[in-house]
């Protein structure tokens, strides 16, 4: 579960307060980007250290265990300690299973929780738990991916509702999407199992005004079988294990048939 977290850091080098307060703001950006803390923290600043407020992405996101290189050289400057001062009341609890039988990248637009999601609890994986990818040493792809589709799905919602954002949800041979399952095959190179990409409703829209929406029966891709896995999952999941496809059949978009 994520947790409010303060992390204090004392300097062991004379700086003005302003250089050393931007050089906290780059490893609280570190730890974002190597997915210790999200990204959203407060920094006060004392006669003799810096407090940073952060929310953390799981119990022991913050152990020195989990750091990559460039925060280890970053924090060669400070003495630094943390404390865990309660939970999150806003979140869950995250996947603590021992073992994944396959995976899922889903973006939430509402939220900066990870994107990876466990098959078998349905609850999402911290990136500490999750590899790097590519010639990574941080998790910049996954992260780069969730703020550009968030950014989409905003405009599209928020915005003018046009063709093109609507496209780059659901169509999977947009770009977005395309991008999308490059990190879903270089990830399952990375833990030997399934990765499955989330895919916007291709049918249709969201709502139950667009007549057009119908329940998926089929891969929208391969036009192969899906299989319906219900378990853990809020709404109806179907896999397509060919196309490493995932979809959500929603109740919204029952309904929607239902009156027709």
């Amino acid at each position: 579960m994520y947790k409010i977290a303060k992390i204090t850091f004392k300097p062991l080098i004379e700086e003005r307060k302003e250089n050393i307060a931007e050089k906290i703001e780059s490893i609280l950006h570190m730890l974002y980007l190597n997915g210790q803390i999200i990204k959203e923290w407060i920094i006060e600043t004392h006669d003799e250290y810096f407090i940073a407020t952060t929310i953390t992405t799981d119990d022991d996101s913050l152990d020195s265990k989990y750091y990559n290189d460039y925060i280890r050289k970053e924090i060669a400057d400070f003495e630094i300690s943390f404390e865990i001062i309660c939970d999150e009341p806003s979140s869950t609890d995250c996947c603590h299973c021992d073992d994944h039988s396959y995976y899922i990248l889903a973006i939430n637009p509402d939220d900066s929780s990870s994107p990876i999601i466990c098959g078998d609890c349905g609850k999402e994986i911290p990136l500490i738990r999750i590899p790097y990818l590519y010639q990574e040493e941080e998790h910049l792809s996954i992260l780069d991916f969730q703020s550009i589709y968030k950014a989409v799905d905003t405009l599209w919602m928020d915005g003018l509702s046009d063709r093109f954002t609507k496209r780059q949800i659901i169509d999977y041979k947009s770009q977005l999407n395309k991008a999308g399952m490059d990190i879903c095959t270089e990830l399952e190179k990375k833990v030997g199992k399934p990765v499955y990409y989330l895919l916007g409703n291709p049918i249709g829209g969201w709502y139950e005004f667009e007549k057009n929406n119908k329940v998926l029966t089929s891969c929208p891709k391969c036009s192969g079988e899906i299989e319906k896995c219900g378990g853990h999952f809020d709404s109806d999941l179907n896999l397509c294990h060919e196309c490493r496809l995932a979809f959500i059949t929603h109740e919204m978009i029952k309904k929607a048939n239902d009156v027709e």
